[in-house]
């Protein structure tokens, strides 16, 4: 599976690339110097343990890896899993040196075209309670914040 935006490609792991990011493997890798972030590492190591499908056209549901149109690996994004009742969640991370560039908020818009072309009636995703930045990035993308504890953030975008 590969999705162009403007500046990026999401891209589903290749089985060599997925293994290299849960070891921390950066030889003869194009990736930006502070990637993998530790979650990206604790999400390839699941991702290898669970066996995850590769998202596909058809069934997108998995990690992908952000580079940038040069192919440049900066983070991770994709939907956690199926949909459960036309819902899907997503989640998506970046690299601190492709922070504040406006990627995230690119690559989460990314997902949601996904969500429409598949059917979705609404997208969901989790932030970290403070994490403003990513709570910026989901604002900009149109979700709403539909929950909220000492921990988490629950938002929500409807699609239909």
């Amino acid at each position: 599976m590969r999705i162009l935006t403007q500046r990026l490609e999401l891209v589903s792991f290749t089985e060599d690339e997925l293994e290299a990011v849960a070891l921390g493997e950066r030889e003869g890798r194009l990736w930006a110097p502070d990637y993998p972030t530790m979650g990206d590492v604790l999400l390839a190591g699941i991702a290898r343990i669970a066996d995850v499908a590769i998202p596909t056209d058809a069934q997108p549901w998995g990690p992908l890896q952000i580079r940038e149109r040069s192919g440049l690996a900066l983070g991770g994004a994709g939907f956690k899993g199926p949909p459960d009742d036309g819902c899907g969640e997503i989640g998506y991370g970046l690299a601190p040196s492709a922070r504040g560039r406006g990627y995230a908020t690119e690559a989460v818009q990314a997902l949601v075209a996904v969500g429409v072309t598949q059917g979705l009636d609404a997208v969901t995703a989790e932030t970290h309670a403070g994490n403003s930045s990513s709570e910026r990035v989901l604002l900009r993308a149109g979700f709403e914040a539909i929950g909220v504890s000492a921990e988490m953030t629950l938002w929500r975008l409807e699609l239909a």
